[in-house]
């Protein structure tokens, strides 16, 4: 027996919206509250497993969740972010599930570490370009931009890939991006879909 129990946001009177928000204004979004919490919330389902799988510290490529609404990706963006940062409660609920289920292949998925963790819901509108989200969010991100701004005359319209990697080594980085399909099709410019009928 699993010993599953209903959440809390099921057991009211009046049935609460469920779906999954990484941040939110009142500091409850899945990455705003204790990984603890959120994992208790959590189950180890495969898709769960393979995302950690895919994320270890031998996987060395951007991964890409694709799907319709409402079927877990955000929940398994927000578990990401709890694994990332903070390991030891990852690797005790893994170990937990290990034994409930008699699964040790469980406890032995391997859970990269040592990052900083940025995520973003991106259908919020907030950041019109994605360096500016890096900037905001990285402990070498003021520096960083300082250094693209004060290029004066030959600064870029966009920052340097030197710039970028600067940023990078100085804090590795794992950058979980929700809603970026949205966010990416709400930057259409009009005149620019005009034009291209045009042709």
């Amino acid at each position: 027996m699993l010993d599953l129990k209903l959440r809390e946001e099921f057991k009211g009177r009046r049935l609460q919206g469920t779906a999954i928000e990484l941040t939110n204004q009142n500091k409850t979004g899945a990455t705003q509250i204790p990984a603890a919490d959120f994992l208790r919330i959590t189950y180890p389902s495969h898709d769960v497993l393979k995302t950690i799988e895919a994320t270890g510290p031998t996987q060395g490529r951007p991964v890409t969740l694709k799907g319709e609404r409402g079927q877990g990706k955000s929940h398994l963006m927000a578990m990401l972010y709890h694994a990332f940062s903070d390991n030891a409660a990852t690797r005790q609920w893994l170990e937990h599930w290990s034994e409930l289920l008699g699964n040790p292949k469980l406890k032995e998925l391997q859970l990269r570490g040592g990052m900083h963790v940025i995520g973003e819901s991106l259908h919020r509108q907030r950041y019109k370009y994605l360096w500016d989200l890096l900037f905001d969010n990285h402990p070498h991100g003021n520096y960083c931009r300082g250094k693209w701004e004060a290029q004066g005359d030959k600064k870029t319209d966009i920052p340097s890939d030197e710039i970028l990697l600067e940023l990078f080594k100085h804090t590795p980085t794992a950058l979980i991006l929700d809603e970026f399909q949205t966010w990416y099709d709400g930057l259409t410019n009009p005149h620019d879909q005009e034009g291209h009928n045009e042709e």
